[in-house]
Formats: structure tokens, sequence, C-alpha cells
């Protein structure tokens, strides 16, 4: 198959997707009205003209939910053949995941929305609202373990990304503070802001900077502490995110995701024109079963997440970017465009990982065992490392472009990270709430226990991997709080009296394959004995037939019209 007519294919769909299907759910289903302005939370006091510019809300939002998830899990995800993962890429984007970034923006904006607990208690019921923040605070807190072992681990494999990576901060700063200002010009500052970023590649790129082995500190001839390269990155990473959170929104998370997105969208420009140069046929074939590997489905819909559809969506939507919302029509433009772009990204690493091999026996030896295909750094490097190779193909310095890609890819999964510590901490102050905790009110003692909690997962085991022990659930534990958003929208709609329809189709079949990808893998476990996980399962699944119970019940209770819910 020519990568080029797939790449051609998906961006008619995407294209045909935004200009008809959002236009439908925007006027149809979610009804969305441009004269519906309710008050952003804007504590901060941004300028309207820059913190709430719909174009400035895009780019943060695809920044924040472009992260390691889509990566990993579109690069993984061809191991079953293209085939599937392409039709689940694209038809997921269009039908599921645009459907899910629009509603969950339209449902953060009601007025019930000012919070999670609130906005589960207002359409769900009280008994549901641990139910949700529990499953959604454990979530989050084993990605941001994760996500900040994987940047550091791209620290340490492309070191001259090193430098460029922290000047970003920098940048973003400086891009944070002229955007504070009135009267600023977004699009020019984020153009120069760029080229300062690639400058930065340029020159900084030529300093690498690494360390290796492990760093030992004795005293009397014992070892009192011995670190590696990768546990050292990943402390740096929480205290830098610590501080980022810290900072007004407007000063350095807003900018930097806005510069990461630039750079991400530069980086699939570059990608797509050396496909279209380079010609490539797919290496992958149509269909593939590896010894030992799970079947395609349900696999697939658990696997490859971000980039169809992800549960995390609806927390980063509540908790960050409906706030920034100045008008209600601005939903399709950044829920649905932000699923697109997202789609875009998936898309791109699927072409690069099935078409920037030389031959199908390369593709053969590179996804040639189930457990080397969950080697996450490993098919993050592969799309670095091809990403690279098209970049070449149009005359780009190979050693350059393996250092902006590497620059981009960390960058994203940092953003997210910066993101998830923030949703995070907001949904530990509402489980304080909930118990009665006055001692965790403090934002500056929930930020340090947030911090401290996600580093400790993620180190307790010495080298940054710790949260990798619950990993093997994070896809299911992904679609069931997705499936728990759009329940929550759909019961919204209901409210409302609203079509629903779009909303179910999506919400029943998730339900469905992640329970039957669950029940498979609790099979897996109870034979493999594998303890930990068969335990953690189960609780996963009995979480989910609690919610199950407590959503029948919300349907029996007739629906109370709210038109200005």
């Amino acid at each position: 198959m020519n990568a080029i007519f797939l790449l051609a294919t998906g961006a008619v769909v995407f294209v045909l997707g935004y200009r008809f299907y959002a236009k439908l759910l925007a006027l149809s289903v979610f009804r969305l009205d441009v004269n519906y302005r309710p008050s952003p939370d804007d504590p901060a006091g941004e300028p309207v003209a820059a913190t709430h510019n719909r174009h400035l809300v895009l780019a943060q939002h695809f920044a924040v939910v472009a992260g390691a998830t889509t990566l990993t899990g579109a690069g993984i995800s061809v191991v079953w053949g293209w085939i599937p993962a392409f039709l689940w890429v694209v038809v997921g984007t269009v039908v599921a995941a645009g459907v899910y970034g629009l509603g969950t923006l339209w449902l953060s904006r009601r007025p019930s929305a000012t919070s999670m607990a609130a906005l589960v208690a207002d359409l769900v019921g009280r008994r549901a609202q641990p139910l949700i923040l529990v499953l959604a605070t454990a979530l989050i807190l084993s990605m941001n373990a994760v996500f900040a072992w994987l940047t550091a681990e791209t620290l340490k494999a492309y070191p001259s990304a090193v430098l460029p990576f922290w000047v970003q901060l920098l940048l973003a700063l400086g891009l944070g503070i002229y955007l504070h200002r009135g009267g600023a010009r977004l699009l020019r500052a984020a153009f120069i802001a760029t080229v300062i970023a690639l400058v930065a590649v340029w020159l900084l790129g030529k300093a690498p900077v690494a360390f290796s082995g492990a760093l030992n500190i004795d005293m009397r001839g014992r070892s009192l502490l011995s670190l590696e390269a990768t546990p050292v990155w990943v402390v740096l990473l929480f205290v830098s995110t610590y501080y980022v959170t810290r900072a007004p929104y407007w000063k350095l998370a807003q900018p930097r995701g806005y510069l990461m997105a630039w750079q991400a969208g530069l980086l699939l420009l570059v990608v797509t024109a050396g496909i279209i140069v380079t010609n490539p046929s797919v290496a992958a074939p149509n269909f593939n079963t590896l010894p030992g590997s799970p079947r395609t489905l349900p696999w697939i819909f658990v696997t490859l997440t971000s980039g169809a559809i992800a549960g995390f969506y609806l927390l980063f939507a509540q908790g960050i970017t409906a706030k920034q919302l100045l008008r209600e029509t601005d939903a399709r433009y950044v829920g649905y465009g932000v699923a697109v772009a997202e789609g875009a990204l998936a898309l791109s690493v699927i072409l690069v990982s099935t078409a920037s091999f030389s031959s199908p026996d390369k593709w053969a030896q590179f996804y040639s065992s189930w457990e080397a295909v969950q080697n996450l750094p490993q098919i993050l490097r592969l799309y670095i490392d091809g990403s690279a190779g098209f970049a070449e193909a149009l005359g780009i310095d190979r050693g350059f472009a393996r250092t902006f890609v590497a620059v981009v890819v960390a960058g994203l999964i940092a953003v997210t990270l910066d993101a998830g510590i923030r949703v995070q901490k907001q949904l530990f102050a509402e489980l304080a709430r909930l118990c009665g905790l006055s001692r965790l009110r403090n934002d500056k003692t929930l930020l340090m226990l947030t911090v401290t909690l996600a580093a400790a997962l993620a180190l307790y085991d010495g080298y940054g991997r710790g949260a990798l022990a619950l990993w093997p659930l994070f896809g299911s534990w992904n679609q069931i709080l997705a499936a728990s958003g759009l329940l929550l929208i759909a019961l919204a709609l209901r409210r409302r009296q609203q079509p629903v329809f779009a909303v179910w189709v999506p919400m029943l079949f998730l339900v469905l394959v992640t329970t039957w990808a669950l029940g498979l893998q609790l099979m897996l476990w109870w034979r493999s004995g594998d303890w930990l996980l068969l335990a953690a399962g189960a609780v996963l699944l009995a979480l989910e037939g609690w919610l199950a119970c407590e959503a029948w019940q919300a349907l029996r209770r007739t629906p109370v019209p709210a038109p200005g819910a």
C-alpha cells in the first residue's frame, strides 16, 4: 500500500468530518449558542486578546492532550497490521474523539460544572462522586509518573535535545510575559518564538548534555546513594513541573503549550512533505498476529486510545481548557479541531511506523514480539528516528532533524505532565472537600502533595519506572473514564431534551470493548499468577459495575428540563 494514498485519505476524512459532522453536532446535537457566554474562571486577570484567543486555546489544548499516549499507542497498534490501526484512528477520530472533544468542552461550560465533583453530583448523583474522583485521580497519578519517566528516557537517549528542551521554558516565559501585555500580536510572537526555538536546536544541539552509568556517593567505603541518569532527570522534571504549576497559568504553562503546538505542527508538515517526496510503500502487513500477542479485537481499542478517544480529555477540558473559552461556539473549533489535529499526529506515527522501514523484513524484525512492542521508549525512538529520515529526504540535516523531533516529543510529553499535575491537584482538592480534610485546602500544600506522590510512584523502584507496574491496566482504565465522560454528556443532553444518539453509540461501544478487554486481561493474569494486576483489574471492574448501577439509576429518573443548565 502506498503511504501517500493513506495520508491523502486520512486528510480528506478529517476535513470532511470537521466540515460536516462537527457542524451537525454543533447545530443539531449540542446546539451551541453564540450568545451563551458564562464568565470564564479567570482569577489571574489574563487579557482577553491573548489568554482567551481561540487560536491560542486550540493550540494549547492540542499540546496538552497530544502526549505520550498518542505517540506510543499509535506506534504499538500497527503490530496488528496497518489496516486496523489506520481505520481506528481515522474513523475513531471523526465519530468518537470529535464528539467527545466537543462534548467535554460544552459540558464543562455548564453552570453546574464548577468542579468535577459538582458535575457528577448534578448529573449522576452524590454516590457517584467518590467513584469518578478516585478513578480519575488514580489514572492521572499513574499517567504523570509514567510521562515523567518517558520524558527522562527521551532526554537520556538524545543528549543533543537536553539544552534546547530546557530553553523552551525560557522562551515560554518570555512569550507569556509578552502576550500578557495588552495589544500583543499572537501570530507574530509565536512565529518569532518558533524561529528562536529552531535556532536553539541548531546551536545548542551541538552541545549534548549526558551522563551515563551511575552517580555514586560513597563514604568510608560504603555506597550511600547510587543514581542513574533516568531518575535524576525524573527528579528535575518534577521540580520544574512544580514551579510551572505554581506560576500563573498565563505565564508559563499556556505559552509553553502554544509554543510546542507550533513546533508539533511544523513537525507534521515536515513528515508530510517527506512522505510526498519519498513516496514510500507501507512495509507492515495488512493484518498481523504475533505469537503470544493478544488478538486485534478488542485490544486495539484500548491500546490506541489517544488519537482516537481517551478518558483524560474530560479532566483537561473541565480543569483547564473550558475556563479559557469565551464563546460556547468555540467548542467546535477547539474541541473537534483538536481531536482532528491529534488524529493527524496519530496518523503520522502510523505512517512513520510502517513506511520508514526499507523492507517488510526490517519491519518484522522491529515488531518481532509482543514483549518488544511494550518497550515505550523504543516506540518513541522509532518515531523520532523515522521522522528524521523523512526530513533528511527534504535536504534537512539528519542530526538537526533528530534533535528537533526529540525536543518536540519530549516537550509535548512535558506539557501533558504539567497539565496532569495541575488537574491532579484539583482532584485532590475535591477529594479533600468530600472527606472534610481542611488541612489539605491550602494551594501550596496540595501542589507539594501532588508532585511528591507522583514522584514517589515513579521513583519507588529506584529507576523511575515505578508506575509501569500498573500500566497494563491503563488502556482499559482510560476508556472506562472516557465512557464515564460520554455518560455525563449524554445525561446533560437528555436533561436539556436534545438528541443523544451521537453520544450513546460511542459510549456503548466503549463500554462493550473495554469490559471485553478487561475480562480477557483478568483471565490472563489469573492463569499467569500476576496477583497485583489481577487485584487491581478486579477493583477496576467492580468500579465499572458500580458506575453502571449509578448510571442506570440516573437514567430511571425523569429528566427535569433545564435549558440553562
